[in-house]
């Protein structure tokens, strides 16, 4: 029985470290990303041509800067 206790409560640090690294990288990453990539498809059907890739690039450095900056726990 206290070994069931002991193994719970280690399987749950472990998916308690998963989900963590998970939402760390979701939030730096991918959120940033998506941004910009809805940015990109934004201006390419206004038709804005080569500007298109200078503000998915200015959109996912911004974005990766407040994610980084206002959600991290460091």
């Amino acid at each position: 029985m206290a070994d069931d206790a002991a193994q719970r409560a280690m399987d749950a640090q472990e998916h308690k470290k998963n989900y963590d690294s998970v939402m760390k990288v979701g939030t730096q990453f991918g959120v940033p990303f998506l941004l910009a990539l809805t940015m990109f498809f934004t201006q390419l059907t206004m038709g804005h041509g080569l500007w298109s890739v200078f503000w998915f690039i200015v959109t996912y450095l911004f974005s990766w800067y407040v994610v980084k900056t206002f959600f991290s726990a460091h």
